[in-house]
């Protein structure tokens, strides 16, 4: 899984909206002139990503037209209806049939070397669209170019060498991956809009801008299915630039980490789990008040030290994992789950939790040697991590994981799925890169 593109939200700079496009898309085209509407209403940058929708390794596909019947009526396509809501025609020329752009995205990506992306991107549509001209010839990009590009050599030289390749995506299903089944797509937020109407477009910024950008960030979270012996499980975590996760003693509360934003993100991920693990201290450092928005939740705890008078056990519907052996006895109405032998078996808990609780999104909120538990078993699919703007250090200061240190042979990879900035966090989220059939 490759990162879904995000809106960047710095109160002192201009918001950079990512927009997936191909110059050869009449769809793109009416895109052209939503991103100038975009950047007059609100002062936007664009990144330019580069979709092939036919890449020059991929043969042309057929697009034969089915015979309609000579009876039917003539009905606007959705094309025909956009360029009508946008008060835009498609020019009438001749332009080259099957006309490939790589070349044209090679150009692009050098332009933005010297900050002239902009420009060059509507004089290439510009050419295609008003005059006709085969846009990836070279000749033709750098007589597009000339008065634009500073350096019409380097901009020829990365043409030829294929300088930026990796950085343009194929259609298909490298394109798919990213979540870009259609263009122009306009990435605001967690928000994915593919060919619509500039209203939707800026009904979506106005409501990014409103709450500060949280709007888009993990607003419509979906997840995989849940295997069937465990639920799917993520973790959720707060750290500093160092990767500390505590801004005082082990014993303080952690709340002041990370910012209000961080919070209302950490209630969406509630809300997407059917319940919480946490580890005993994380109980005890947390405000007795704290209380999920799930109804079940579940501390691991090997003595049952607990504040028995904490919202977490109090409401809801709240369990004690421990070991096989453990003799603590849990306060009343508070459940009772035993997994393992002397320690906590955690594949027999988890498995518990999914067939008879019938729990299938786990949300995991730490600390570090839990997560380092479940993350040494292989367990965790999903991490997801804030970066407070801030340093701690400390030798023996607990990060996003602690335990024992993974030989380098048998790291565990992750993907970036999504990525957002708002103000001075960053907001990351991560998937396992798991082997067919694991």
């Amino acid at each position: 899984m490759h990162p879904n593109e995000s809106v960047s939200h710095n109160r002192d700079m201009p918001l950079t909206i990512p927009v997936a496009h191909d110059f050869n898309c009449p769809w793109c085209w009416i895109g052209l002139f939503q991103v100038h509407r975009l950047q007059k209403e609100f002062g936007v940058e664009i990144d330019w990503k580069a979709y092939e929708l036919f890449p020059e390794h991929e043969d042309w596909p057929d697009y034969s037209k089915k015979a309609e019947p000579e009876n039917r009526p003539q009905t606007p396509s959705r094309l025909q209806l956009l360029l009508a809501a946008e008060h835009l025609e498609i020019p009438k020329v001749e332009r080259t049939y099957k006309q490939r752009t790589h070349n044209a995205h090679e150009a692009v990506e050098y332009a933005k070397l010297e900050g002239v992306q902009d420009k060059l991107v509507e004089a290439i549509y510009r050419a295609f669209w008003e005059e006709g001209l085969d846009i990836n010839q070279p000749d033709i990009l750098r007589k597009v170019a000339t008065g634009i590009v500073h350096d019409l050599d380097a901009l020829t030289c990365s043409i030829a060498t294929k300088r930026f390749k990796n950085h343009m995506v194929d259609f298909d299903e490298p394109a798919y991956a990213r979540g870009v089944y259609n263009v122009p797509t306009f990435f605001i937020g967690a928000k994915r809009l593919a060919e619509q109407p500039y209203g939707v477009i800026q009904k979506a910024m106005k409501a990014f801008i409103a709450d500060g950008g949280a709007s888009g960030i993990y607003s419509e979270i979906e997840f995989p299915h849940a295997p069937e012996d465990r639920p799917y499980i993520y973790i959720d975590m707060v750290s500093t630039i160092d990767g500390k996760i505590l801004s005082g003693d082990r014993d303080d509360s952690v709340m002041d980490l990370g910012s209000k934003l961080d919070h209302q993100l950490m209630r969406r991920l509630e809300d997407a789990s059917d319940a919480v693990l946490i580890g005993a201290q994380t109980l005890r450092a947390a405000a007795k008040t704290w209380s999920p928005h799930t109804k079940k939740r579940i501390v691991v705890s090997r003595t049952g030290h607990l504040p028995e008078d904490s919202a977490f056990l109090k409401e809801g519907e709240a369990y004690i994992a421990t070991s096989g052996s453990s003799s603590l006895k849990p306060p009343h109405g508070v459940h009772l789950l035993r997994a393992g032998g002397t320690s906590v078996d955690f594949h027999l808990l988890l498995n518990r939790l999914r067939t008879s609780l019938g729990i299938k999104r786990l949300l995991v909120m730490g600390g570090s040697e839990l997560n380092a538990q479940l993350l040494e078993a292989d367990l965790v699919d999903e991490l997801f991590l804030t970066l407070a703007p801030k340093i701690k250090l400390g030798r023996n200061i607990p990060t996003y994981a602690g335990g024992d240190p993974l030989d380098k042979h048998h790291l565990l990879n992750f993907n970036l799925v999504e990525h957002h900035s708002v103000e001075n966090e960053v907001f990351l989220r991560y998937r396992r890169e798991r082997k067919v059939g694991r």
